[in-house]
């Protein structure tokens, strides 16, 4: 599986990536030809080898422009250009990141928002610029090392504002930061938006054979390198590796017809699952252990959920690690009608168990009017 590691040494930002991405064999000629495609007049761009200490990398200048545009410009812009769909739909998916973020902090709607510095065409070539490089090299998966922000203030067209700005710690959210006093803004909120787009927010990465590494450079001038490390590999084919968040609540005071109801609402609410088991609780009343598990993104909404919705005033959270098989869905046609079967690949790509979706099952033993399980075992003995 091809993958990227993108290591943000002392923060990252669009054009640092870009500059990452053009250093580690991402031709510079075809990220040109690519934003040229833009229906708008584009500055001149030009790649600069730069150092910092011993490391040399790729500096992005970027001519200054006075073209801003509106959010929706902004999408329309993507929309038109002739260039694959999956590198507009991420360069849209970065920007509606940072739309969203915006919008949230300054407390308006998405209509009334301007995006000041964030307008500039600046934004728009970094946008599709990494979307682009990373659709170059093919790239299946992404991790990222703890990004580094500033700290003290820094000026900004809103004026004198805290650093990191909010949008960045907005969009940042249950990813791993590191604070450096230094008053300088280390990671922009367009490079917090390819973090939070493209990146799982893990502190490690998997066993990777690396191919090649890029060096995007930057100009501030510290005791630590301004630059942004990216690393271009491949990883074994193996059973996916990543954590998850397990919530736990005991119960002794809810009817259980109310607590399956309560597992549908939190489901909704983005849970992987949700289980029951049975405890003895003080004075050796009879309760219910409620145990949730839910992704980095839903853990907020998953956890409202819980207290929302059941009798307990605590929770207790905690970061597990899981291992799944490689998944893939199939449509097969059968003799009674289509059924979704589930395959599932252990680390040498062998099928090892499948599963058919319940669902389709029930579906045509209604419509033929016999046993589940009748049907269950003619169409499992067909497919085999």
């Amino acid at each position: 599986m091809k993958t990227l590691y993108i290591d943000p040494v002392f923060g990252i930002s669009g054009d640092m990536m870009i500059g990452a991405l053009i250093h580690a064999g991402y031709p510079f000629e075809v990220f040109l030809n690519t934003v040229k495609k833009m229906p708008l007049p584009i500055p001149e761009i030009i790649p600069e080898r730069l150092s910092q200490g011993v490391i040399e990398g790729i500096h992005l200048n970027i001519e200054r422009s006075d073209i801003h545009l509106t959010i929706d410009e902004m999408y329309k812009v993507i929309q038109e250009m002739d260039i694959q769909e999956s590198v507009k739909s991420h360069a849209r998916s970065m920007l509606h990141i940072i739309v969203e973020a915006e919008s949230k902090i300054h407390h308006i709607s998405h209509e009334e928002l301007h995006l000041h510095e964030l307008s500039n065409i600046d934004t728009l070539i970094d946008l599709i610029g990494v979307a682009h490089g990373i659709h170059f090299f093919g790239i299946e998966e992404v991790f990222s090392g703890p990004v580094p922000c500033g700290s003290g203030t820094i000026r900004t067209s809103h004026g004198i504002i805290p650093n990191p700005p909010p949008v960045t710690l907005e969009i940042l959210k249950d990813f791993n930061m590191v604070f450096f006093q230094v008053n300088l803004e280390l990671t922009t909120p367009t490079g917090a938006a390819i973090i939070r787009h493209y990146a799982r927010p893990l502190n490690q990465t998997p066993v990777l054979r690396i191919e090649s590494i890029g060096y995007g450079v930057g100009t501030y001038k510290s005791e630590r390198p301004d630059v942004l490390r990216v690393f271009i590999g491949d990883t074994p084919h193996e059973r996916q590796k990543d954590h998850i968040w397990t919530i736990e609540t005991d119960i002794d005071d809810m009817d259980m017809e109310y607590l399956g109801a309560v597992a549908d609402r939190v489901r909704d609410a983005g849970a992987v699952d949700c289980l029951f088991f049975p405890v003895y609780m003080k004075k050796g009343r009879l309760g219910v252990r409620f145990s949730v598990l839910v992704g980095d993104d839903s853990l907020e909404k998953v956890k409202d959920a819980v207290f929302k919705e059941t009798s307990t005033f605590g929770i207790r959270i905690r970061r597990d690690f899981r291992e799944v098989l490689k998944r893939e869905i199939k449509k097969i046609d059968t003799s009674f009608g289509a059924v979704h079967v589930k395959y599932g690949y252990n680390h040498q790509d062998k099928c090892i168990k499948t599963h058919m979706e319940f669902e389709d099952i029930k579906g045509l033993a209604d419509k033929m009017g016999i046993p589940y399980k009748e049907l269950y075992d003619a169409v499992k003995k067909e497919i085999k």
